[in-house]
């Protein structure tokens, strides 16, 4: 890896002149090199005062992306030619022409003064002497050749890397969409690659046009440092975590350069993968998530005390050849029943937990520690006994379910694909009772419902992701966040109380 600074490419979200020149000026601030504009996105008339977008506080790059290639854009080459044509006759710096089907255009916007990124975007399977072809290809006279690609980890790791470690200089733009897409945007410096798109600044408000797209102040300030460290969440799903966004509120206030991004890993050996692949490539730390904290454990060569009574582990921290996991959730809900008892909102009877995973092992743990009685409910009355006898808590049986005063529910129900919860929610909740919910979040707000419907409080789990979260972080940087800073981003994800 290289270590050459990228020019960022910030793909602005705006369908509008008016929305889109605001959009110009923060990510021009937040250090954007050139700022795209996806008029395939636009109205026609919208298309038609492109021309209002100039003068330009950056460099422009006007992109048509077709159906075909993820985009809104026409298919049919004479309506793109028609488009395309209009657009190049104001003064954008660059004009992104699909190898497919705008190569005819090249010599019309060379003629125009309009440089050329000659760009495929790859759907469905990669097709690894097409790829090849495609990124050794020469670029157009002043332009650049751009190849994207849909990519795993499993994918970045056999395929990407190898392909772009053998290119010469200059390099092509090779870029990964997907579940691995953030990560290798994090590597576009280490790999050489003359630029990366990046995401309005953070807090803009808005959806990245492309969900792989880090926002470009995260990614200025992480490239300024070469070698700052990376960190991830990694599980399945993970595009839904708050995880970057605290741990980079953290870093910016303690002035650290890393980066944090997500990594989907949808199946064991991606999880494999990344435990062996990343730390040598600059990861220091991963927070593992739902369905890797147990493997994670079984990984790692060096074991925290909470890491071992849960046989859990949800953060990861690589020191050289070492790998050290430790069980930052059950510090969290340690700390959370430890508020709840002061609130009064801990009955005499105990607390009840909702599933016998990751999260309700830790949460047994903790109630264990504070000598609290629990229950367990599960789905499978095997597996509920194993873990209730595991923790000193009581196996649950739901045709003899009761009410509870303190129900933690630690399942993964209300994510989007999770399924039923197939376990009697409302004849665990007692009216005035309190429920604390793992899930935040939730696509599918079963928990919280039934919750209110039974004349409970309720509260998701974001105080718990930042209880964690700042465990890890310390682990990580060996110091802080101090609790000002917790208590920041405590309000900034909307814990009030």
């Amino acid at each position: 890896m290289t270590g050459r600074r990228p020019l960022q490419v910030v793909t602005v979200t705006g369908r509008s002149v008016r929305a889109v020149r605001k959009e110009i000026d923060a990510a021009r601030l937040s250090g954007a090199d050139l700022v795209e504009i996806r008029f395939d996105r636009w109205s026609p008339a919208g298309r038609r005062r492109a021309g209002e977008l100039f003068p330009s506080a950056a460099p422009l790059v006007a992109t048509y992306r077709s159906r075909t290639e993820g985009g809104a854009g026409a298919d049919d080459r004479s309506r793109r030619a028609a488009t395309l044509s209009a657009l190049a006759e104001h003064p954008f710096a660059y004009l992104d022409l699909e190898a497919a089907r705008d190569r005819p255009l090249e010599a019309m916007a060379a003629s125009r003064g309009v440089k050329v990124v000659r760009s495929t975007h790859v759907v469905g399977p990669v097709d690894l002497g097409a790829l090849r072809s495609a990124v050794t290809e020469a670029p157009p006279d002043g332009g650049l050749v751009k190849v994207v690609i849909p990519a795993t980890l499993e994918v970045l790791v056999r395929d990407l890397l190898p392909l772009v470690d053998s290119l010469a200089d200059p390099r092509p733009i090779v870029l990964a969409t997907g579940p691995a897409g953030p990560l290798w945007r994090g590597w576009a410096a280490r790999l050489g690659l003359p630029w990366v798109y990046s995401a309005p600044p953070a807090g803009m408000g808005s959806e990245p046009v492309e969900r792989s797209q880090l926002p470009v102040d995260r990614l200025a300030s992480f490239f300024a440092a070469p070698d700052a460290p990376i960190f991830a969440v990694v599980g399945h799903p993970v595009a839904h975590s708050l995880s970057p966004d605290i741990h980079h509120a953290w870093m910016r206030r303690a002035a650290q350069a890393g980066l944090y991004v997500p990594l989907d890993l949808s199946t064991e050996s991606e999880m494999r993968a990344a435990v062996r692949e990343l730390p040598p490539r600059g990861v220091r730390g991963l927070n593992v998530t739902h369905p890797w904290k147990g493997l994670a454990f079984e990984l790692a060569g060096e074991r925290s005390e909470a890491a071992d009574v849960t046989r859990q582990a949800n953060c990861l921290t690589f020191t050289g050849s070492a790998i050290r996991a430790d069980n930052t959730d059950l510090s969290a809900i340690e700390r959370r029943l430890a508020e709840l008892s002061d609130e009064g909102k801990v009955p005499p009877e105990g607390l009840s937990v909702l599933g016998t995973g990751g999260a309700a092992q830790s949460t047994l743990a903790a109630a264990r520690s504070r000598h609290l009685a629990a229950t367990v409910y599960g789905r499978s009355t095997p597996r509920t006994d194993e873990v209730a006898a595991r923790y000193g808590a009581r196996a649950g049986r739901v045709e003899t379910a009761s009410p509870t005063g303190l129900l933690v529910h630690a399942t993964t129900v209300g994510r989007a694909g999770s399924g039923p919860l197939g376990l009697p929610l409302t004849r665990l909740v007692a009216p005035g009772g309190h429920v604390v919910d793992w899930v935040y979040g939730a696509e599918v707000p079963v928990v919280a419902e039934a919750a209110r419907a039974a004349g409970a409080t309720y509260e998701d789990g974001r105080r718990l992701l930042v209880y964690q979260a700042a465990l890890s972080y310390r682990a990580w940087w060996g110091e802080g966040p101090d609790a000002a800073s917790v208590a920041d981003v405590l309000r900034e994800v909307g814990c009030t109380a």
